[in-house]
């Protein structure tokens, strides 16, 4: 493995728990007995830069944990049927609590077909 700029760089905690549940995984698939998980983990809990952590999968078969990824990525994000559920869950709840049933019932019909079809879309 070539190391890179990253390799030096200071691991946070938030990496630290990407590799302890990399290890935990890797653990399960018995490809580490209980012995080196412990002592893995033992490393990746004082490990200083973010390449002693890579180094604790070197020897490893993927999956690999991305360290070093930027918090902003780490964020899941609402895609467009996300926004279309919100945005449109809100009028419905909104017609319901106005009393007006039938166009609420009316509207979430057109909002299940909208979310099916921007789904459908994305595949």
């Amino acid at each position: 493995m070539q190391p890179d700029e990253t390799d030096s760089t200071w691991a946070d905690s938030a990496d630290r728990k990407v590799v302890l549940r990399a290890l935990a995984e890797h653990r399960e698939e018995e490809r580490l007995t209980e012995t080196e998980y412990e002592r893995r983990r033992d490393l990746a809990r004082k490990a200083q830069t973010q390449g002693d952590l890579r180094a604790l999968f070197a020897d490893l078969p993927p999956p690999h944990p991305l360290i070093g990824e930027a918090p902003a990525a780490r964020r899941p994000r609402i895609n467009d049927t996300g926004v279309l559920l919100i945005s449109g869950g809100a009028v419905v709840v909104a017609a319901v609590i106005a009393g007006w049933w039938a166009p609420a019932l009316i509207f979430s019909g057109v909002l299940a077909v909208a979310t099916v079809l921007t789904t459908a879309r994305k595949r």
